[in-house]
């Protein structure tokens, strides 16, 4: 029997140039693909590995598809995945601004269902508290409503394809949910034209003020990949958080000297999705100890600053630990 750090049989390997080694987006991305191919087609038993310096990752299936056979079979992961996606908008919430009263209430709604429960620990963990009594957000939390941007809103219209208000209008609007989207997300170095929405995760994201003619808040964010925003979204099930001490604790994430920092490995062979998520919470990672990752088969690890720009949040680009 196979386990998920057992690597396939007979395999095709695909370089994917489009997910940058030092992106946290794509990072996110590349996690959120591992989980819609299993969900869509979990016989193709798929593994990403990096090859390199330079690094690049590459994905392993136990079959033959063509480049857009995969990203078709990625959207339909990712709408089945969707089904399970329950934010706790049933208040019309936005914000990752619960009460403990309302997150028992919604973690306890979600707990039979795999990626709901997956979901409700990536949003934020019961203790501790803020002084006015509410919960803290998870890291990976970058938008809490300045610039009109609101993140539980966008992790429900985003992966789905929803259309922005500035683009219903349009006579000719862009199907978001086109499986190139996601192709060009993955097998070609990234170009950034799609306007549409994104969570902040990339460092491309980060649209200072003072280099703008206009205000950034109108037209959203810098122009994105749609196509790594919708896999990204499923890949934000990957880092759940947990109580620790008097602090949050976040899977793929350190605070220090109260600044955040996001923290992942370049492993060698190919691993799953379950096997990645292993590396990604083993406290070597933390420790920057190579020594020991290298026995576990990782090449490097990446480190990126969470950064503030007035009342919006940003990451930068990720430098070898």
């Amino acid at each position: 029997m196979m386990t998920p750090l057992d690597p396939a049989g007979d395999t095709q390997s695909l370089a994917m140039p489009g997910l940058e080694p030092d992106n946290l987006l794509a990072f996110l991305a590349l996690l959120g693909l591992l989980h819609a191919l299993e969900t869509a087609r979990a016989d193709w038993q798929p593994r990403i590995s990096w090859k390199g310096p330079p690094w690049m990752a590459h994905l392993h299936l136990a079959a033959f598809p063509e480049r857009m056979e995969i990203a078709q079979a990625a959207n339909e992961g990712l709408a089945e995945l969707m089904q399970h996606f329950d934010v706790d908008q049933r208040n019309e919430r936005k914000k990752v601004d619960f009460t403990p009263k309302d997150y028992r209430a919604y973690a306890a709604r979600v707990r039979d269902s795999v990626v709901g429960a997956a979901l409700a620990s990536a949003l934020t963990v019961e203790w501790p508290q803020k002084r006015d009594g509410g919960l803290y957000a998870a890291p990976l939390v970058m938008m809490f409503g300045g610039g009109q941007q609101f993140f539980l809103a966008r992790l429900v219209d985003v992966p789905r394809g929803r259309l922005p208000n500035r683009l219903k209008k349009l006579k000719a609007a862009p199907d978001l949910t086109a499986p190139g989207k996601i192709a060009d997300a993955l097998f070609r170095p990234w170009r950034r034209d799609d306007d549409a929405d994104g969570f902040r995760w990339d460092p491309e994201d980060d649209q200072r003020y003072a280099l703008r003619y206009d205000n950034p808040s109108p037209a959203g964010a810098a122009p994105t990949v749609v196509g790594a925003n919708r896999l990204a979204a499923i890949g934000f099930l990957s880092f759940s958080t947990a109580p620790h001490a008097r602090r949050m604790q976040a899977v793929g994430a350190t605070r220090e000297s109260g600044e955040w920092f996001f923290v992942w490995p370049i492993w060698l062979r190919p691993l799953s999705r379950a096997g990645i998520e292993a590396l990604l919470a083993h406290p070597a990672l933390f420790e920057g100890d190579r020594s020991k990752l290298r026995l576990l088969g990782a090449g490097e690890i990446f480190r990126a600053r969470r950064v503030a720009n007035g009342q919006l949040i940003n990451v930068a680009r990720a430098r070898p630990a």
